[in-house]
């Protein structure tokens, strides 16, 4: 990976507090002895964060954390988005946009490697900050354009897990993945069916997160009950018969004139857009 700062630039900037921000820039090129000395010094930067988080230096530590994070730590990353989740003390307040960028480049990291590498712990602990952003702290409307991101990066996560091949131990925390993740698309479904007015990809996608689990991991465990309260409130709203008139052919296509359908009391599997309609299809039992 060619990076912006090396580690000549570290040494002679002491991490100056003024340095901003910037991302790494990847290249496929790097040998082996380079990917070794950016190891040992992510290592190290992460170790020095540490010693000072644990003598309350967090803006230090947050500058350290960020530059680890600029040589490629998906470890730093993530420390950086529950930081930012959470905040450290009463002079820093949570910022839920800043710590969803932080978790999506942790993520971002994690997939350019095989998958067959992936540090599932890691992936664990994201995904379910990120499942408590979605739920708690973000707007659809509001949040469009980091919530599609994120739903993105979940679903390529979610297709790769499917590859890995595991010890048992991690089992269920391949299954918690599989339930956090569902329940944000699901939760993503539900807010379009809103709009929209078709609730039936949200009973669909709840439905799969109710069959994942359970998995024996608490969190996860609560998602799986709460998808199927939501399946059981949503399920009813989802029409039991195409919107079409058995007789005429008439599409409704608004939800105003879904819900103005008649369904057949006899065979309840066809609706008919007028008594005229149902009268003649009636004629056909």
């Amino acid at each position: 990976m060619g990076l912006i700062n090396t580690k000549e630039d570290y040494a002679s900037s002491q991490i100056s507090n003024e340095k901003p921000f910037q991302f790494p820039i990847f290249k496929e090129n790097e040998n082996d002895d380079s990917n070794t000395e950016t190891s040992v010094l992510i290592n190290d930067l992460l170790n020095e964060a540490g010693r000072k988080m644990r003598s309350y230096e967090y803006d230090r530590a947050e500058e350290i954390l960020k530059l680890a994070t600029e040589f490629g730590s998906p470890y730093s990353a993530a420390k950086l988005g529950y930081i930012n989740l959470r905040g450290l003390n009463s002079s820093q307040i949570p910022n839920y946009a800043l710590s969803a960028a932080y978790y999506f480049i942790a993520l971002k990291f994690i997939i350019t490697i095989p998958n067959a590498e992936w540090n599932v712990n890691l992936i664990l602990e994201i995904i379910e900050d990120l499942t408590q952003l979605y739920r708690f702290h973000f707007n659809y409307k509001r949040d469009l354009l980091i919530w599609k991101h994120g739903i993105k990066v979940m679903k390529f996560i979610d297709n790769n897990l499917r590859d890995l091949t595991l010890m048992s131990k991690e089992i269920q925390k391949i299954k918690a993945l599989r339930i956090h993740i569902a329940f944000c698309i699901a939760l993503t479904a539900e807010i379009e069916g809103k709009i929209t007015g078709d609730y039936k990809e949200a009973v669909n996608c709840y439905h799969k997160c109710e069959k994942v689990g359970p998995c024996e991991l608490k969190v996860a465990d609560k998602l799986v009950k709460k998808a199927h309260t939501k399946f059981r409130l949503l399920e009813p709203r989802v029409p039991r018969v195409q919107p079409i008139c058995t007789s005429c052919k008439f599409e409704a296509k608004d939800l105003k004139s879904i819900w103005n359908l008649l369904v057949c009391s006899k065979c309840q599997v066809v609706a008919c857009c007028s008594r005229e309609c149902l009268k003649n299809h009636l004629k056909l039992h």
